[in-house]
């Protein structure tokens, strides 16, 4: 962890708002152990086929690695009071409804286990704030191997998707486009959805430290990290993830075409605009290239194309994974307009739902077939309207505090909590078509913006103070 700080300039602690002392009240080995055990968290929280313990319901590695943190953290307190937690207050309410609320759910079990993973979640937030906000090379390491963790897993995505295709057998892969040959890669999520989700927040974060140039990482080292992410949401083949990365790549090439058409709209020639389109005009080139290529592969190969639109209802194609994702969507909002005011619990909508078509749960098996999908929906079937308000409360203090912070913090700081929020915006956006919110690689990434806000607080405290 000490040398990886070397070999790139970091900003002392006095640039990042740190003073010199440490503020972590245990030992340096126990220093050094938290940071490592950190960096565990943040590369195994997408694993859902490995390092994960069956008790009723799955508990991954990255969970378990949190409580020690978690534990490490009230070391802390035992000398010095608690650094505020980013939105913390209006999640413990939320989860203290949800707590509230397991008797209504009728297989309890399961909200029951819901609520221990919300509880894990937010235990890792605070556990980050408390170790990392107040020591600068522990806070850069954490957001370097925050990075590299999206490296690491999307060069595994692409050897899965290249053993097969060299005759090797497929390294824990899930679904198959052609059995045994050509692979939807998953990495190490349960589908290919997952994968490209946890990618794509990686992405759009990395581009965005890019477009800032933030002095985080080499841009050469943010660039390569960026196409292994973008390479690997392409070979999994996800549908929407290559969508929103598609959508994200448009929004970053369409800010410089409005100053130039700005100037040109009151006749100004200003040659710095016209090379900050340049790099736009290559994407759109490139773009249409490749859309250029699908339709001469379409016209030679259709039956490679259908393959892909498989369960979307185009071209004839079956609709399965639309009309199922429509049908969760609309159970999810009938379990809603049963019970308006009382939520179900997050673990016990998927009874309720079950129970809207004359079924019933008994296992944690048999709630799979009746998840909600649409995680905003199923948090306010979850919740009802008498618990909705605090998680409405935790996703804007989450996005609107830290974009007004960058406001008034140093241009480090300013850049990462912009990437952070755009991610997360980019995280919450895609998770409405698929998955379950307590994802936790969702909450790492919101652990990690709630550690770099109360960080850049900090360094506006002590400026003023100056």
């Amino acid at each position: 962890m000490e040398s990886e700080m070397s070999g790139v300039d970091v900003p002392p602690n006095t640039a990042l708002g740190l003073s010199a002392e440490r503020h972590v009240p245990i030992s340096s080995p126990l220093r050094r152990f938290s940071a490592i055990l950190a960096v565990l968290v943040m590369a195994t929280r997408s694993f859902d086929l490995v390092l994960i313990m069956k008790a009723g319901g799955n508990f991954r590695f990255c969970q378990v690695a949190g409580l020690v943190l978690f534990l490490l953290a009230l070391m802390r307190l035992r000398r010095h009071a608690a650094i505020p937690t980013l939105g913390g207050m209006s999640l413990c309410t939320w989860l203290f409804v949800q707590i509230l609320f397991i008797p209504v759910a009728t297989f309890w079990p399961k909200s029951v286990g819901y609520c221990l993973w919300l509880a894990l979640n937010a235990a890792t937030m605070f556990s980050f704030v408390q170790l990392f906000s107040d020591d600068a090379r522990a806070l850069i390491a954490v957001l370097r191997w925050y990075v590299y963790s999206f490296a690491i897993i999307a060069m595994f995505g692409i050897v899965q998707f290249m053993l097969p295709l060299f005759g090797y057998p497929g390294l824990l892969v899930e679904q198959w486009w052609i059995p045994d040959r050509l692979a939807r890669v998953n990495g190490f999520s349960y589908e290919p959805s997952y994968f490209a989700t946890y990618l794509l927040i990686g992405a759009v974060f990395i581009r965005s430290l890019t477009h800032a140039r933030s002095s985080l990482l080499p841009a050469r080292t943010l660039s390569t990290i960026y196409w292994l992410s973008i390479g690997a949401i392409v070979v999994s083949s996800s549908r929407m993830g290559i969508a929103f990365a598609v959508f994200d790549v448009v929004l970053h090439q369409f800010r410089p075409w409005l100053s130039f058409c700005r100037d040109l709209v009151h006749y100004r020639f200003v040659p710095r605009r016209v090379r900050a389109v340049i790099p736009s005009i290559i994407t759109a080139g490139l773009i249409l290239a490749v859309s250029a290529g699908i339709v001469k592969t379409a016209e030679r190969n259709p039956e490679l194309i259908l393959m892909f639109f498989a369960g979307t209802g185009i071209s004839n194609t079956t609709a399965h994974s639309v009309l199922e994702r429509e049908n969760s969507l609309g159970d999810t909002f009938g379990v809603f307009l049963e019970h308006p005011l009382i939520g179900r619990s997050l673990g016990g909508v998927s009874s309720a739902i079950a129970s809207l078509h004359g079924e019933s749960i008994r296992s944690f098996e048999d709630g799979k077939a009746f998840e909600g999908m649409n995680v905003f929906a199923e948090a306010l079937a979850a919740s009802g309207l008498v618990g909705i308000a605090p998680f409405v409360v935790f996703l804007i203090v989450t996005i609107r505090k830290p974009l007004k912070l960058a406001g008034i913090v140093s241009p480090f700081y300013a850049s990462i909590l912009r990437a952070l929020v755009r991610s997360l915006l980019f995280g919450w956006a895609i998770l409405q078509f698929n998955q379950n919110m307590l994802r936790p690689y969702v909450w790492v990434h919101i652990a990690i913006l709630a550690t770099i806000y109360a960080a850049g607080i900090r360094s506006v405290r002590l400026a003023s103070h100056k």
